[in-house]
């Protein structure tokens, strides 16, 4: 059977996922959903995306693949909320947020380049700095969920004054969580809800705060070589899908409840973060024990 060659074109860079076409719907949705979250929803839910990406493609493959459709997704979202963010909480997150930068490059440096050149197996360096990528994010997404369901249960209107020191302290874990695993959209949701800033207020702040610390990430990704020609490719042909999440947020914003949003992606955030601990520890994935599971009922008789 043959194939267009767009199709082709499509599918490989999946090709060496266990469930290739799987991992393209996956992706996909993931693209399309970080630019509803980034365009017309806040509160961080925009992590789905790296769970979900992470599934698909791997942690150290979809790390570089996401930077630059979350800076195509960020640039879509400034434009949309021009001059809607708060000046104030960007300045007293700038300074940690830098250096928390740092310090993660130096963590991927350790993961991606160190590790590989110091062990003796270089397969075996990428499935350590693979679980180490996906014990984080995994952790970050599971931990987001509990948290926001203690803070909604037990101080829902609780908020505090920003000031340099704890915008520094937000600002660092920022830092070193996103260039990481670009799962840091939960922390600064958590410390900017905190603001009791307005819908709009807190969006653009959001988004325009994460368009500059992620356009900085690309330096380090680049000396990291990080950005290789799979990696850009795939990154290709995903990004027409931010446009088309990024119009779909602008219009569910105003359709759509923030907690009918919200609890949809809370769940899915929970599950693939939990999906992602447990792979990392077990080895099991997800879409292996599914097909195993759907085979048998497919098979022909």
């Amino acid at each position: 059977m043959s194939y267009p060659l767009y199709s082709l074109a499509i599918a490989w860079p999946f090709m060496d996922q266990p469930q290739p076409v799987f991992s393209i719907i996956l992706a996909a949705l993931a693209v399309i959903v970080l630019g509803i979250a980034k365009s017309g929803f806040g509160g961080g839910v925009g992590v789905v995306a790296v769970p979900m990406m992470a599934i698909a493609l791997g942690a150290s493959e979809s790390t570089a693949v996401l930077l630059p459709l979350l800076i195509a997704a960020d640039v879509f979202s400034v434009l949309n909320h021009w001059r809607k963010w708060d000046p104030h909480l960007l300045r007293v997150l700038t300074p940690g947020s830098l250096i928390g930068i740092g310090i993660g490059s130096v963590v991927l440096w350790l993961l991606l380049v160190y590790l590989p050149a110091h062990m003796a197996n270089g397969k075996d360096a990428k499935t350590v700095a693979d679980n180490a990528l996906n014990l984080t994010t995994g952790i970050v997404a599971v931990g987001y969920v509990l948290l926001d369901q203690v803070r909604a249960k037990y101080a829902p209107h609780w908020h505090f004054k920003p000031n340099f020191t704890n915008g520094t302290v937000v600002g660092f874990a920022v830092g070193v969580v996103s260039t990481i695993s670009h799962a840091a959209g939960p922390i600064a949701a958590i410390f900017l809800l905190g603001q009791n800033l307005n819908r709009a207020a807190f969006i653009g702040t959001t988004v325009c705060y994460f368009f500059w610390v992620n356009t900085i990430k690309i330096l380090p990704f680049a000396l990291l070589g990080m950005f290789t020609p799979g990696a850009l490719f795939t990154a290709l042909l995903l990004l027409p899908l931010v446009p088309v999440g990024t119009w779909l947020g602008a219009k569910l914003s105003g359709r759509l409840s923030d907690h009918a949003f919200r609890t949809v992606i809370m769940v899915i955030v929970f599950i693939t973060g939990l999906q992602l601990v447990l792979e990392s520890i077990t080895g099991i994935k997800l879409v292996s024990v599914v097909t195993s599971l759907v085979a048998p009922a497919t098979q022909p008789r």
